[in-house]
């Protein structure tokens, strides 16, 4: 019979096991001032999957991602701290049931991750195996570019029967996809050229993202009705939006990173028109994007043996790219009961190198 962490943390593995592989080598690592980090960013990891044994020195348990400090030996013996990036955030992995009790100081682990290519001393850590043989999925099911977490509680939760379709509730993610690849003109993917990761990070120093960015987030959305307008918010950053409904325009709005918002109904689907964004960046790539830009959302409810939110966004913005073109798509799932958590961000640069 598992025991009562087994329980909780068997549910948030059981998708990945299989497809793991395992690579126990001695790693090397340099002697160095602890190493920075970049949230979201996982191309400076190698794809070699590695195991290291060691002790946990320090936990910070807070988003936009957790880490942890873990004292190991390299291949000759010698007493090293490795820095752990785990993949998830603290909101995911608190709904697929993996949360900071799990974890303590001095505390014996096995990490399974990748080192990073750039930075000595740095590991993307993807699981935890405890000395009693339960492990824990620090990150989301499916790869970083697309990664979204388990809805473990997905199959608990039933749909009322007389339940009538409306926009106004918690949705959570089911799938997105993304568009990696849009028309860039030449200049401005001189710009993206030039973007380093690691040293240009937008999400640096908990900074927020703005729009379009901030819509294709793994974490859940609430829509609130407010008469002539409609309050949206996002659970990452404790973000907000408001969508201005029925001509209802306020005679002075500025610019803002997630711009100025007018809505309206197509039966049941809300169409958005979005501009006078200030955000310099389509997305946490450095993909840039002028002030011109201009989105086009559409959010359309759906009943597949559940409620579902579909949504699409168009960028138009023909100084930085040389057509309009369709960014990202999402199916939100509505889960009766599910709430917005706090985001609680914590800059780790500052508790780690303060």
């Amino acid at each position: 019979m598992l025991n009562t962490r087994q329980t909780a943390i068997s549910a948030a593995v059981s998708k990945q096991t299989n497809r793991l592989l395992v690579i126990a080598i001695p790693i090397v690592f340099c002697a160095a001032s602890p190493p920075s980090i970049a949230h979201h960013s996982h191309a400076e990891f190698s794809e070699e999957i590695i195991q290291v044994d060691g002790e946990l020195t320090r936990i910070v348990w807070s988003n936009p991602h957790p880490a942890m400090t873990l004292k190991t030996l390299d291949a000759n013996g010698e007493e090293q701290i490795v820095r752990l990036q785990i993949l998830g955030n603290v909101n995911g992995m608190n709904r697929d049931g993996v949360t900071s009790e799990l974890f303590h100081q001095g505390q014996q682990v096995k990490i399974t991750g990748q080192l990073s290519l750039r930075r000595e001393g740095l590991m993307l850590a993807n699981f935890a195996e405890f000395e009693d043989g339960s492990r824990a999925a620090l990150g989301p099911y499916t790869s970083a570019q697309g990664a979204i977490y388990g809805n473990s509680n997905s199959g608990d939760t039933a749909i009322p029967e007389d339940s009538a379709p409306s926009l106004f509730h918690v949705w959570t993610v089911e799938s997105r996809t993304r568009n990696y690849e849009p028309p860039l003109r030449a200049n401005s993917q001189a710009i993206k050229d030039s973007w380093d990761p690691i040293q240009d990070d937008v999400q640096a120093n908990c900074s927020p993202l703005g729009m379009p960015g901030a819509m294709m987030s793994p974490h859940p959305i609430e829509f609130v009705d407010q008469g002539d307008s409609i309050l949206l918010r996002l659970e990452e950053w404790d973000a907000s939006r408001r969508i201005y409904m029925n001509d209802n325009q306020p005679e002075s709005l500025e610019t803002s990173r997630m711009g100025i918002s007018y809505g309206q109904w197509d039966g049941s689907s809300l169409l958005v028109r979005t501009t006078d964004t200030n955000y310099p960046f389509l997305d946490e790539y450095g993909t840039p994007q002028s002030s011109s830009v201009e989105f086009l959302e559409l959010f359309t409810l759906s009943n597949d043996a559940g409620w579902y939110l579909d949504w699409s966004v168009r960028v138009t913005d023909l100084e930085t790219f040389s057509a309009p073109f369709e960014l990202s798509t999402t199916r939100w799932q509505w889960l009766p009961g599910e709430t917005l958590q706090p985001y609680e961000c914590q800059d780790l640069e500052s508790l780690f190198n303060g």
